[in-house]
């Protein structure tokens, strides 16, 4: 995984954004999904709908997948992964009220929270390279 500090409108050097995550620091901590595919936990994102800007598929994919909604969105910047083949997506953080007990979906199992004393295992490796750097706990 590689981490690109550049602004929000200024991925043209870069492939096109494919992806999009969010840090969602709640009360609890940030918040963390069980994925449903993968069994790991994981930040809340996906893939970028036709039409919708990365900002606007963080937002959304936090709110499918473990309930909340973004305040406070800053763009942090693009990461580049390697799955078996390199691809790019959007970095964001923000702010949300208490995640909601109990929530789950067809993508997600569970949610728990990334904080000091308490980080949540199998955690996907790129997720928690991103935690270490943007939310130490």
């Amino acid at each position: 995984m590689k981490f690109h500090a550049v602004g929000e409108h200024e991925t043209g050097s870069l492939p096109t954004l494919v992806f999009a995550a969010i840090i969602a620091r709640s009360p609890q901590g940030v918040v963390l999904v069980l994925n449903s595919v993968r069994k790991v936990w994981e930040l809340p994102g996906g893939f970028i709908d036709a039409g919708e800007s990365p900002r606007q598929a963080a937002i959304r994919e936090l709110a499918e997948e473990a309930g909340c909604v973004a305040r406070d969105t800053r763009w942090l910047g693009v990461v580049e992964v390697n799955d078996g083949k390199t691809r790019f997506g959007a970095l964001l953080y923000c702010e949300v009220d208490p995640a909601p007990a109990g929530f789950s979906s067809n993508e997600t199992l569970a949610l728990d929270f990334w904080r000091a004393g308490h980080q949540p295992a199998p955690l996907g490796e790129s997720d928690e390279m991103l935690l270490r750097k943007f939310a130490p706990a």
